[in-house]
């Protein structure tokens, strides 16, 4: 995919040659990392409080939140401002000592799930616009057709870049139909039964008003139909492994 030059690299797939050897740097050197890889990326750095800070980022696929409105942010401020569930309770200590303990030879991998009720990509505009000032599940339409709904999972990786110290998160965003993935072995049981598993806070998070509906009626059917059609169920594990 890369081809090393030079002055700095090029990119076999876009065609695109980089110089890092110019000062200064012909561009911003985030914007040169978007366009060399396909994930998203964000840089955390510590600072004297000992608690990491995004400081830097190219975010193109964030799908519910905005670089702008986080950049800057230390990473319990981050999780508060979103309202992620239980964060104070039961995450922020465990994260941050993760945080601190990450070192370069060793890098993490965790993925997340979410559904979407539109098929941007980009941005979720069932939210709201991307340029709002309050974007929130509250402007989502509920119950659309099981058409209109979307898997969206992110592979994160992260890993401590051993000179400058900073933590950077590479996101691989993968949106798929709920319709598509249920046609897979398993899918439809194992994604109803996790979204039934979600307590209160998880649901308002998730925003689970706006399609559960829809959602589970379509993968219980799609699951009995599985099970008709001789799925053994009591060998999923065995069968399919799942990030989520």
């Amino acid at each position: 995919m890369f081809q090393k030059t030079e002055t700095g690299i090029t990119n076999l797939v876009t065609g695109e040659t980089f110089d890092i050897t110019q000062r200064p740097l012909p561009e911003d050197p985030m914007a040169t990392s978007a366009r060399l890889i396909q994930d998203d990326l964000a840089l955390m750095f510590e600072k004297e409080d000992g608690e990491p800070y995004l400081l830097a980022g190219a975010i193109l696929l964030a799908g519910f939140w905005r670089l702008q409105d986080k950049y800057g942010m230390r990473l319990s401020e981050i999780h508060t401002s979103g309202e992620v569930p239980q964060f104070r309770e039961k995450l922020e200590k465990g994260m941050l000592n993760f945080f601190r303990r990450l070192e370069p030879k060793d890098p993490v991998v965790r993925n997340n799930y979410f559904i979407q009720v539109d098929d941007s990509l980009p941005w979720s505009s069932s939210i709201g616009a991307e340029d709002s000032p309050d974007v929130s599940w509250n402007t989502a339409a509920k119950n659309k057709a099981i058409e209109n709904h979307y898997f969206r999972s992110e592979r994160q990786s992260l890993r401590r870049l051993p000179r400058s110290g900073a933590v950077v998160f590479t996101i691989r965003t993968y949106f798929e139909p709920v319709t598509k993935i249920a046609a897979e072995p398993y899918v439809p049981g194992r994604l109803a039964s996790a979204v039934r598993s979600w307590g209160d806070d998880v649901s308002r998070y998730k925003g689970k008003e706006k399609y559960e509906q829809v959602l589970l009626e379509y993968l219980d059917q799609k699951h009995k139909e599985q099970v008709e059609g001789g799925l053994e169920v009591e060998r999923e594990d065995e069968v399919r492994s799942y990030p989520y």
